[in-house]
């Protein structure tokens, strides 16, 4: 399928449109206004694309994706309403994009490799857990041993936990970005951290859980 070609451009720092707040720029860009466009991606780029470097764990498929986000996000503006803000709505067609290319991956490697060679990430094992591991994080080692783990989780855990931990978002944004409930998304999380733990533990940078 051929690309939209839309050149993803950056704003100055210093232009007028980077003084704007993020409802006038909605509204420039529904005016057709390319330069307030261009102030989005300036804004939320970087973020974005540590956002899904994070859940697809290659910088080239990050940056397509991000890419393939801003293309889609333009295209379709006129389906954003404001229910929920800019940065959550873009954040939404990047993970929808994220586990769209998650997906041609795993079957490209079923397709290469058979239905023997391919590796389940479902592993869930019963611990228990009295607290949010990120309290913990204190040490540059600890924080890249959370990064190394969270590389493991399944892909909608890995997301959430990345939302969560990496981007301070709260349960409520990210519930909305996924269009999940907020209970089905602090479930989730749940999980995500007891598998860090785990995997902490075992690195010997937490006390095992008694």
């Amino acid at each position: 399928m051929q690309r939209e070609n839309l050149a993803i451009a950056f704003t100055p720092a210093d232009s007028p449109a980077s003084q704007m707040s993020e409802q006038v720029l909605v509204d420039r860009i529904r005016a057709g206004d390319s330069a307030a466009f261009d102030e989005v991606v300036r804004r939320h780029h970087e973020r974005l694309i540590q956002f899904v470097y994070r859940v697809v764990n290659d910088p080239d498929d990050a940056a397509d994706v991000a890419q393939e986000t801003f293309i889609k996000a333009h295209r379709r503006f006129g389906e954003f309403r404001g229910h929920a803000g800019l940065f959550t709505w873009l954040y939404r067609i990047a993970y929808n994009e994220s586990i769209s290319l998650l997906r041609r991956r795993k079957l490209r490697s079923y397709l290469r490799l058979g239905s023997d060679g391919t590796v389940d990430q479902s592993w869930d094992p019963a611990l228990s857990i009295d607290d949010d591991p990120t309290a913990e994080m204190e040490s540059e080692q600890l924080q890249q041993q959370v990064e190394a783990a969270a590389a493991q989780l399944p892909p909608r855990q890995r997301a959430i936990f990345s939302m969560k931990h990496f981007e301070d978002m709260s349960h409520g944004d990210i519930a909305r970005v996924l269009g999940r409930s907020e209970g089905a998304v602090r479930a989730n999380y749940f999980h995500a951290v007891r598998k860090l733990r785990q995997y902490l533990s075992q690195t010997g940078l937490l006390d095992p859980q008694p």
